[in-house]
Parts: structure tokens; sequence; C-alpha cells
């Protein structure tokens, strides 16, 4: 299999133990769903994100949870009163290369926040310091300003391309979603 495609489904991810956490209380005890940072995802959880990307000819575009302010897609899957949330892009490369260390950053070559795309012109392991230069060599990093260059906060760049894709592929929606600043963006003259 090659870095740059859809990896299978069963990665023979053990399943996680399962913990209840009981309210203190003389009330009934009741199920809690816990946060824990080593669930593995199950074929569903892979399944659930697949649905949420959209391929173009160059990036896969994830279209589901974003945040703000970075603009970066967020997947949460869930499993057994666990759950785990973690970056769109970091749960792809996870799925190629497995559980990546902490330390371990996952670098966008492509300058697409929302692709999740594993390979060597999309995303690749890197380290943050990699990352920042990269960033700085292509202009996208200046000082702490998370803007597209387009006047628009990489938040609502991200949302435009989102909702561009809600329905699938569409070149021309896409095109527009990334190079449109918006309707605040008065013209000159």
């Amino acid at each position: 299999m090659s870095a740059d495609s859809e990896p299978p489904l069963d990665f023979g991810f053990l399943a996680a133990d399962v913990e209840y956490l009981r309210k203190e209380s003389s009330d009934p005890p009741r199920r809690v769903r816990v946060v824990d940072a080593s669930l593995t995802p199950s074929r569903e959880n892979i399944a659930s994100f697949w649905s949420k990307v959209v391929k173009s000819p160059t990036c896969w575009y994830w279209v589901g949870a974003i945040s703000a302010p970075d603009g970066y897609g967020r997947f949460n899957f869930q499993r057994e009163n666990r759950q785990r949330t973690m970056l769109a892009h970091r749960f792809s490369v996870e799925l190629v290369h497995g559980p990546l260390d902490p330390t371990v950053v996952c670098e966008h070559k492509c300058n697409e926040p929302l692709c999740v795309r594993v390979g060597n012109d999309h995303l690749v392991k890197s380290t943050h310091s990699e990352n920042v230069r990269y960033a700085i060599a292509l202009g996208r990093m200046s000082g702490r300003s998370l803007l597209d260059g387009q006047g628009r906060s990489r938040y609502d760049r991200s949302l435009a391309i989102r909702e561009a894709l809600r329905d699938g592929y569409d070149e021309e929606a896409l095109f527009h979603a990334k190079t449109n600043p918006g309707d605040w963006q008065g013209t000159l003259f």
C-alpha cells in the first residue's frame, strides 16, 4: 500500500477496557463518557471518518467539524462510553503510520488545513520546528496571524470550503471558496 492511498479499515486495534464512573450521591449510578486519548478507532469509526472526506484530484478535504480559530478539521469518535477528539489530519496520518508520539506534528505540504490526504505532497510526519520553518518559508505564517492571505480568518476560509464541498466535489465552488474573501470585502471603486 502506498502512503498516498486510503488505508484499509482493519488495523488490528485492540478494544479498550470499559470503565464506568459513578456519580457520588444517593442517586443510582450512571454512565459517563470518559475522554480517553488512548482510544483506538473501530472499523465503524474509520468508516465514519471517510464519510466526511471529499476527494478532489489533489487534496482530500475534511467536511466535518472545524475548530476555531485554526480552521483545522476535528474528528470525534466514541465506543463503550469512551471518546476521543483529535485533529482530522492527524487521525488520517495515524491510520497510515499507526499511533504517533505526541511530539510528532503532521505537516501540510499542500498548505490546505482541511486536507487529510497522506503523502509527500500533502501530509507528512514532522516536528514542530520544521513545520514552523516551512510555514514561514511559504509566507503563511507571520507572527500569530491566522489569516488566509485574502483577509479572512483561516477558520472562515475552512467553513467556506466545507460549505462548497458539502454535496461532493465541485471544482468551481471550491475555487470560489478558496479565493473569495467574503461579502464583507467591498470594492475600491
